[in-house]
């Protein structure tokens, strides 16, 4: 259920830094996670959707409704409240991907590496009573934070594992 608010919420640390734009409402989306909160400099934009959902263009970044796990995020669909993935912001500086690899990515996507934000799609997933949790280096999102504009792009490099243990 998506719906409209006008209530003041305590903002969430953006991933995405905010765009001077035109005041957007909040939208309030009742996701698999709980209640997400999206406020309008949050919006991402997917031209192409997602690798597996091309049909869904309109996402939103917001923190986990319950306050715990501050190091992941909830990218929710906009147009589909059904559709929410667990995702972990990369710090480009770490080397977990190479500065190569960034900047060819930047390079074919159009982006200015200062306007780039990277999103790792979270897996968890249940083995031997324990939870397992990896992320998707080989197809992270790139997200053009100037223009809220974002692509899964799949890295030509076969070094990044698509279930990298966290």
């Amino acid at each position: 259920m998506l719906s409209h608010t006008a209530h003041a919420v305590s903002p969430t640390p953006p991933v995405v830094p905010p765009v001077p734009a035109k005041a957007e409402p909040q939208l309030v989306v009742e996701s698999r996670f709980g209640t997400i909160v999206v406020d309008g400099a949050s919006r991402v934009t997917f031209p192409q959707g997602l690798l597996g959902f091309s049909d869904f263009h309109a996402f939103g970044l917001a923190a986990l409704p319950d306050g715990r796990h501050p190091q992941f995020r909830v990218l929710q669909s906009l147009e589909d409240a059904s559709l929410a993935f667990l995702v972990a912001p990369l710090n480009v500086d770490s080397g977990a991907i190479s500065t190569e690899d960034l900047t060819e990515a930047c390079t074919t996507l159009g982006i200015v590496r200062e306007d780039l934000a990277v999103l790792l799609i979270v897996t968890v997933r249940r083995e031997d009573n324990a939870a397992q949790v990896s992320v998707n280096l080989r197809a992270p999102v790139f997200v053009d934070s100037c223009r809220r504009v974002a692509r899964q792009y799949v890295l030509p490099n076969a070094r990044y594992a698509i279930r990298h243990p966290l």
